[in-house]
């Protein structure tokens, strides 16, 4: 048996695959060792043990957000490594996750975006360009942070339209007070910013979501994937939650950009599995 995790910030999806079968399994909280210290990641992962204890895992692949340095990657394998006590345990990115689901053995552009954001050309083997993502305090434009971090400041300096602010409130009873410290003293700031994209998505139909997300795909593209010299040349794949929420919205903008969108998908962990699934078990 084969155990996948694709993480993102927000969510990491388990999988476990055979030659017979890919089984789904459970999501655990988020891991990013660029925001956690290795007691957390572990954390995180210890109550897997107990439900795989029956299981015979060979070998660990796991897709984060943050494992591209040696440092990251080191961080969550030995905690995989405490874990599942398992010695072949692969780590990359979850652009590389991304890449092999959209685009498998095919070259193009592939974008992430769900609480951050990411992109890449990949020729079907490795990534061969990235514009850095420079995470949710430099970068991460169009990423779910990006948007609810535009949708809390709008609320707190009353810049939000009174229709739609009476809403926000209704919905997310915050202060001024309470945001700085969730923001600046506590853990996981960008999870907490995240949770409150979905109110766009809510109420995307009012002029001020519609140009608040529209505008935040717009910047994602100028800033990252027109950067690309060759980008005209290449179909583009997106995955996310953000992505998957507001497909209208980024097939609008890419035809205006004369982008040509190969698929949209929200979770890339069944492509993920299918295409490892044929690598370490070929017919």
């Amino acid at each position: 048996m084969y155990l996948i995790a694709e993480s993102g910030s927000t969510k990491t999806q388990w999988c476990l695959i055979s030659k017979n079968s890919i089984e789904n399994l459970i999501n655990t909280p988020g891991i990013n060792p660029l925001s956690l210290s290795p007691t957390e990641i572990e954390s995180i992962i210890s109550p897997l043990s107990v439900r795989f204890e029956k299981k015979k895992i060979s070998a660990v692949y796991f897709f984060g957000a943050g494992c591209s340095t040696d440092a990251n990657i080191k961080k969550v394998g030995n905690a995989l490594l405490k874990v599942f006590n398992c010695r072949n345990i692969f780590i990359d990115t979850d652009l590389k996750a991304a890449c092999l689901a959209l685009a498998g053995n095919s070259t193009g552009l592939v974008a992430l975006l769900g609480t951050g954001s990411n992109s890449c050309v990949w020729n079907g083997k490795e990534i061969t360009q990235s514009i850095p993502s420079l995470g949710y305090i430099l970068g991460d434009e169009g990423g779910g942070v990006s948007i609810g971090k535009q949708l809390v400041t709008d609320y707190l300096k009353k810049y939000m339209p009174p229709e739609i602010r009476k809403s926000f409130a209704e919905q997310h009873n915050i202060t001024r007070e309470y945001v700085l410290e969730r923001v600046y003293q506590s853990p996981m700031p960008n999870r907490f910013l995240a949770g409150f994209a979905p109110f766009a998505e809510k109420y995307i139909e009012h002029e001020y979501c519609y140009s608040l997300v529209e505008n935040q795909f717009q910047q994602f593209i100028e800033k990252n994937i027109l950067l690309y010299p060759d980008y005209s040349t290449h179909e583009i794949s997106f995955c996310g939650s953000i992505a998957h929420s507001h497909q209208d919205i980024i097939n609008k903008l890419c035809d205006k950009y004369n982008l040509k969108v190969k698929n949209i998908v929200k979770e890339p962990i069944k492509l993920l599995a299918e295409y490892l699934k044929a690598i370490v078990f070929p017919e």
